[in-house]
């Protein structure tokens, strides 16, 4: 491994509590303030709903804080796949107070619900309104939506990612309606002045994120050296470093941006060599427009630029009793694991790859071959189409009652959901619980 790389994350698990008790502490806090500095004769209805208002705004900065990718972000919360998970819960938590604070803060007339406040705050909560459902929509049932909800789930990463990057522009018109209408905030200087600080650190923070970030974070130069159909819908871009070689560790990942097709579009992806070589390897599936269009014409000699590495996916967290969950896709991250095995392997691991089809089942004459020189690292290959679909069941069905395993998964976020809910219930506690969050949205 090269230098730097071995033991980044070797606090993950604990560090990650703390951007989880900082996020709390500021929501509780929040709340705690404007009950303390409450203006005396306000209508309890209409101050509740003011204060669930800023309340969301507070959610939304936070929100937009964690999108900033900071290092620092990072290791507080033990991972970027962390930090986008809890980005999550913020704007979901945040549109959801939205909804009483419409009703209980119009619950009593204000002088100031003539200016143009109200219009800025409409502006806001439809903005804040479509862009959540639109992040939704995957995961809702099509046959119970309307049309437009099921062209919002069927639409590409790419163009909810563009809308996407709105938010902070909704956040901020968000803002400007709470200065203008608010009369608590108009009736206390202290939480006036908490109020704005709060919308002006999610406003740079935003503008951090969307105007300057791209001059702070290390990029590296690359060049594509290789491509390889691994089957109908998958690649492997072997990339060479044209500079400096940019230095990770098994299990994380980058964003890339490619010179070729879809010119310079960044994207995350993760690492699927060992850090020991020079050449990085990503193992791509087509299954958005950009993908597509990778899978379809990208070719040796485009020119790339990596940023990173991130995230805290790291089996040496773990004890000596493991087990590692893939589906489809999302063996990329294993990859790089497997690939970095060497004769200090001290792990008992249950490996389980998930796929639908035979052909899916990408690198398996490789991970065997690895597995073959490493007795302790069992291979379970499950095809849906000839075994059935992998269920918790049979994974804790490998694993001896009286040992608790760590367990690492990477796949389609229904089914690590499905099996976070299911192991836990069976007895794994959730600090042993490890996944890696590589849904769009």
């Amino acid at each position: 491994m090269r230098r730097g790389a071995a033991g980044r994350f070797t606090h993950a698990q604990s560090s990650r509590v703390l951007g989880v008790a900082a996020l709390v502490t500021l929501a509780l806090g929040n709340l705690v303030l404007w009950i303390a500095a409450a203006p005396p004769g306000e209508p309890t209805g209409r101050f509740i709903g003011e204060m669930l208002g800023a309340e969301a705004v507070l959610l939304f900065s936070c929100a937009l804080v964690l999108a900033t990718i900071l290092p620092a972000i990072e290791r507080a919360f033990g991972g970027l796949d962390r930090v986008a998970l809890w980005h999550r819960r913020m704007a979901e938590a945040g549109v959801l107070l939205l909804v009483p604070h419409i009703a209980l803060a119009t619950s009593a007339p204000d002088r100031y619900a003539t200016s143009a406040g109200p219009g800025l705050g409409d502006v806001a909560l439809l903005g804040l309104g479509v862009l959540a459902l639109w992040a939704l929509a995957p995961s809702l049932r099509a046959s119970r939506w309307p049309g437009v909800i099921q062209r919002m789930a069927r639409a590409s990463y790419e163009r909810w990612l563009t809308a996407h990057r709105l938010t902070g522009v909704f956040v901020i018109v968000a803002v400007a309606h709470g200065a203008l209408v608010d009369p608590v905030l108009h009736r206390s200087t202290p939480l006036k002045v908490v109020f704005l600080t709060v919308g002006a650190i999610g406003t740079f923070a935003y503008l951090y994120r969307e105007l300057l970030a791209r001059y702070f974070i290390p990029r590296y130069e690359y060049s594509v050296s290789h491509v390889r159909r691994l089957n109908s819908n998958a690649l492997a871009v072997a990339l060479e470093p044209t500079g400096e070689p940019l230095e990770f560790a098994p299990g994380q990942f980058v964003f890339v941006e490619l010179g070729g097709p879809g010119a310079w579009e960044r994207h995350p992806f993760s690492v699927s060599s060992s850090p020991r070589q020079r050449r990085l390897e990503l193992t791509i599936k087509a299954s958005g427009d950009y993908t597509r269009e990778l899978f379809d014409k990208l070719a040796p000699g485009v020119p790339a630029k990596l940023a990173g590495p991130f995230g805290g996916f790291d089996y040496h967290e773990g004890g000596r009793e493991q087990v590692w969950i893939a589906g489809g896709i999302g063996v990329t991250p294993f990859m790089s694991w497997i690939r970095s095995i060497d004769a200090g392997f001290d792990r008992d691991v249950s490996f389980y790859y998930s796929v639908a089809h035979p052909d899916d089942a990408l690198y398996i004459d490789e991970i065997r071959a690895v597995a073959a020189q490493h007795p302790s690292l069992r291979v379970h290959l499950v095809c849906a189409e000839t075994d059935g679909r992998l269920t918790p069941a049979q994974v804790l069905g490998a694993v001896p009652a009286a040992v608790s395993p760590w367990v690492y998964m990477c796949g389609p976020p229904p089914m690590m959901k499905s099996f976070t809910k299911a192991l836990h219930a069976a007895g794994v506690a959730r600090s042993r619980l490890r996944w890696e969050q590589f849904g769009g949205r």
